[in-house]
């Protein structure tokens, strides 16, 4: 500022070129020189009370160099000692001697500084990349995330209008079970008097079937011998009969007693099928067996409550013949096969006497 008011520029000089015309300007006393005098009293005014306050040279050399020690402030510092009254040649010697090392000190740290600052600019460059390189990465991802969601966001509504489908649906049987509930209050009832109703229909239709059957073998044991028939009484026990090609189960019994049973029942020409009721076999066992057959023998002295029911539930429902021996033994056995036997005999008698007729 002082320059372009002082100096007369030609517009193109630098820092350097200023320097040198003011200092060359001040050389002697002249308005320059007195208007840069003016200046620096005034923005060093600070310094040079400071500076007032020594009385000697020594005073004086000791307030620069806890000036100088300080590190800042060195310009205002050495304008006050270069002009104090104390200052001689000797101390402007040392004084500028100090500031030639100190100009040292710092082109080495400005060229310190430099080094670092162009590493740093370099680190500075290495990290721009690899942020440009992460914000890429976390774009792509994002934008992958972004994808994704929007496909489950699609699934969600698809599954949502399943849903309701579902609970419409559900709503609509409910509301139809309600109406037809209200319509038929004693649907239920009737439901069960039907199913005992076919019960009592197929027992008639049973019952009906056994009238026949003793009906027809009626006139065929008038017909028999009297010494046939005390034959038949002296013998307590029904002889072997025939059941080849046919599948026996039985149910329940001692375990010792299995090899008895299995000798009367193959004596008969059967096929032996055994189940202990459930005391090692499972129950679950039961139902292969009960398919198989085609008579089952139940002893219920020893059989569980689960096996029973299993036994009397698959026979009636598939209309299979079924002996139940309270006594488990082969005796009783050996008169369950006779049973059989005699119900069969009867069926025979039966059909010859229809064909006969």
């Amino acid at each position: 500022m002082l320059a372009k008011k002082l100096l007369v520029l030609q517009g193109d000089e630098d820092d350097y070129t200023l320097h040198c015309s003011l200092v060359t300007a001040a050389a002697r006393r002249n308005a320059v020189a007195e208007a840069l005098q003016k200046d620096l009293e005034q923005r060093f005014a600070l310094d040079l009370r400071s500076a007032a306050q020594a009385k000697c040279r020594d005073s004086l050399m000791t307030w620069w160099r806890g000036r100088a020690a300080q590190g800042e402030g060195i310009a205002g510092a050495l304008w006050a000692t270069l002009t104090h009254a104390r200052c001689d040649e000797w101390l402007e010697m040392r004084v500028l001697g100090q500031i030639h090392m100190l100009q040292h000190q710092v082109g080495a740290a400005q060229r310190v500084d430099m080094a670092r600052h162009r590493e740093l600019a370099a680190e500075h460059q290495a990290l721009l990349r690899d942020y440009a390189d992460v914000q890429q990465r976390v774009t792509a991802w994002s934008q992958e995330r972004a994808r994704e969601q929007q496909a489950w966001e699609q699934e969600r509504m698809r599954q949502r209008a399943a849903l309701i489908a579902l609970q419409t649906q559900l709503a609509q049987a409910q509301e139809q079970l309600q109406h037809w509930q209200a319509a038929r209050p004693d649907l239920p009832e009737r439901e069960q008097l039907r199913e005992r109703l076919a019960e009592q229909v197929e027992r008639n239709q049973a019952l009906q079937r056994e009238v026949l059957r003793l009906s027809s073998a009626r006139p065929a044991a008038v017909a028999e011998t009297a010494p046939a028939a005390t034959e038949r009484t002296a013998d307590s026990q029904p002889s072997p009969v025939a059941l080849e090609h046919r599948v026996v189960l039985c149910v329940g019994g001692r375990g010792g007693s299995v090899p008895q049973y299995r000798q009367a029942v193959e004596g008969c020409g059967a096929q032996f099928l055994h189940h202990d009721g459930g005391a090692e076999h499972k129950p679950a066992q039961l139902e292969p067996q009960l398919a198989a057959a085609d008579l089952v023998i139940c002893q219920t002295g020893c059989i569980s409550h689960d096996a029973y029911w299993r036994v009397k539930d698959h026979c009636k429902r598939h209309n299979k013949r079924c002996v139940y021996v309270e006594s488990p033994s082969a005796t009783s056995l050996r008169r369950a096969l006779g049973a059989l036997s005699s119900a069969d005999r009867a069926v025979e008698d039966a059909g010859q006497a229809g064909d006969a007729s």
